[in-house]
């Protein structure tokens, strides 16, 4: 479960816009044998995410050698220094370095994006070939405790973010709706970031129950100074049948009736299929639309979309590409059966996924590319007025996995 790949695909995307951009390699692995190393690994990203994080293109990787990895652009070098000097004291006090892989003797090293990144790139490579770890063990009731405990007790607004849903048919692209969601990763990071937060599933839905307490005080209170015409919320399907989430419907801005939608995992609709009478009534009787979330293009083989459902959340993978013709056909025809002008597509970090949602007559998408693109005013359909009819085009490699502002950035 490490950094490892999502990494070099970051580097990769760095590379077609490199300018103003630094990658640093810090060998936090030398401090492993500390049994402090993962609460300072934690401190550690804090650090680097408070001082250098100002854009999309920053982020922080953990390799699975154990070395730590962030990349910012628009930073001063004497900010990254300082940085720099602040992760040496945290992590190894006054001892001196050794030989690293560039063959300096140095705790970290900077790189230039737009001059040296394939030093950086071998080197990740060869630490990632030579010093594999076993997955991370599932939280125990430890873990549990310590987690729940941020959530009840620590402002945790910084772990909440938006994206956006696009509505990208006609001649002008705008903003369908925008998603709220708490990062169980960034959870992770802080109160357990050597254990699986997932690994243990009653415990996981425990956490997500409080998580989506504790994000809808949040959004109730600061829902109001957004101008969006409409909001989605990542729930579990118990949290929309609490008493909390109605309280918190009675308490948004009128404007809003009908406007907040309930986002439902597809595993909790599996899991809990028993209760989706229950979800549809609660829905109709608050007015709250359901969006099914998570969905893959291979499970529309064999899960039937709710006809109740307002949207469908299918994700983008380059998998589609490759699917037998026969499966492929199966999805695309459950995606005809439920309306694809009622399905998000999304990771759309490629041009290939944009190119697979033009084809199918999806209008809605979410992801990098698709907050790239709007963000710089490109029309998203440029260029698209002959896609396919069934299977997207090959040509473009992966890009950099989204990164969302925070709904309350610092």
């Amino acid at each position: 479960m490490s950094d490892d790949q999502d990494l070099l695909k970051a580097i990769a995307q760095i590379r077609r816009s490199p300018y103003g951009k630094r990658v640093i390699h810090v060998f936090t692995s030398w401090a492993k044998g500390d049994p402090k190393h993962g609460e300072k690994l934690a401190k550690g990203r804090d650090l680097v995410s408070r001082n250098l994080f100002n854009s999309v293109d920053s982020g922080c990787f953990l390799l699975s050698s154990g070395d730590m990895v962030f990349i910012c652009s628009q930073v001063s070098a004497a900010v990254i220094q300082t940085v720099c000097s602040r992760l040496e004291a945290l992590f190894f006090g006054d001892k001196p370095p050794r030989a690293n892989s560039y063959g300096e003797n140095k705790y970290f090293k900077v790189f230039d994006a737009g001059r040296d990144l394939a030093k950086l790139i071998t080197s990740v490579k060869a630490l990632v070939a030579v010093a594999p770890t076993a997955a991370r063990p599932a939280i125990g009731m430890k873990e549990f405790d310590s987690i729940v405990r941020i959530i009840r007790d620590s402002d945790i607004r910084a772990m909440v973010f938006n994206q956006p849903v696009y509505r990208w048919a006609g001649k002008k692209p705008g903003i369908e709706y925008l998603e709220f969601f708490a990062s169980l990763d960034q959870m992770r990071k802080a109160a357990c970031p050597e254990h699986d937060i997932a690994g243990n599933p009653a415990l996981f839905h425990m956490i997500k129950a409080e998580l989506d307490l504790r994000l809808m005080r949040i959004i109730g209170r600061e829902i109001g100074e957004y101008r969006h015409k409409a909001f989605s919320i990542n729930l579990l399907g118990t949290s929309l049948l609490s008493k909390e989430f109605e309280t918190f419907m009675d308490g948004v801005p009128a404007r809003l009736s009908g406007k907040i939608l309930a986002e439902i995992d597809r595993g909790d609709f599996l899991q809990h299929s028993g209760d989706l009478d229950a979800l549809t009534r609660r829905a109709s009787d608050l007015n709250v639309p359901l969006c099914v979330d998570g969905l893959s293009l291979s499970d529309l083989q064999v899960f039937r979309l709710p006809a109740v459902a307002e949207f469908a959340k299918i994700k983008w993978s380059e998998q589609i590409t490759t699917m037998p013709r026969r499966d492929l056909e199966v999805a695309i025809r459950a995606i005809k059966e439920f309306g694809p002008d009622k399905v998000v597509l999304t990771r759309c970090d490629s041009e290939r996924s944009l190119d697979f949602a033009h084809a199918m007559g999806i209008p809605f998408v979410q992801g990098y590319l698709a907050d790239k693109m709007f963000r710089a005013g490109v029309n998203f359909t440029e260029g698209r007025n002959e896609a396919p009819a069934v299977s997207p085009p090959r040509r473009s490699a992966p890009a950099i996995p989204a990164q969302t502002a925070s709904l309350c950035p610092a």
